[in-house]
């Protein structure tokens, strides 16, 4: 009896983790979106999605952006620049490897604020027992601008969004 709970309970939690939806703020797994403040109007802002979906990372990248423009206070916000990370982990049986650890660096000067992303290798090996595995996930950063009344009409401007 105790055992037809446990599967059934087991189930149930594994269901529940699966169906978690895209769409929301990055926790412990890292997964969904979060925001850097670099200055006043300027945000560095990412979105991490389980498999290989480019455009939909982008398109809740962008979503967020909408969102916090808003919350700002903000009426549009211009792209500065985009990053968008493809990575693949794979799990083996017996594994030697190197994995790359990445850090967002953020250089100041009197005309404003550069960030950039670096990779620093870290390198493991180990014995495994059991059906090696492999996890994908894309990342989208975007650097946005964020500013209020007449927007600039040279570049791609996008409206602030309320949730």
């Amino acid at each position: 009896m105790n055992k037809t709970i446990s599967i059934i309970l087991l189930a149930l939690t594994l269901t529940a983790c699966s169906s978690a939806p895209a769409y929301r703020a990055a926790s412990g797994s890292g997964y969904g979106y979060a925001e850097q403040q670099i200055s006043d109007n300027y945000y560095r802002v990412t979105f991490k999605a389980r498999g290989d979906d480019k455009e939909a990372a982008k398109a809740y990248a962008l979503r967020r952006a909408a969102e916090l423009t808003a919350q700002q206070g903000y009426d549009w916000f211009v792209l500065v620049d985009k990053e968008t990370l493809k990575e693949r982990e794979t799990a083996a049986n017996n594994q030697l490897g190197v994995t790359y650890q990445r850090d967002i660096e953020q250089k100041c000067t009197l005309f404003g604020c550069r960030t950039r992303t670096v990779n620093r290798p870290s390198y493991e090996a180990g014995v495994g027992v059991g059906v090696s595995s492999s996890r994908e996930h894309v990342e989208v950063a975007l650097e946005v601008r964020m500013g209020k009344g007449v927007s600039p009409e040279n570049q791609q401007v996008y409206p602030a969004k309320t949730l």
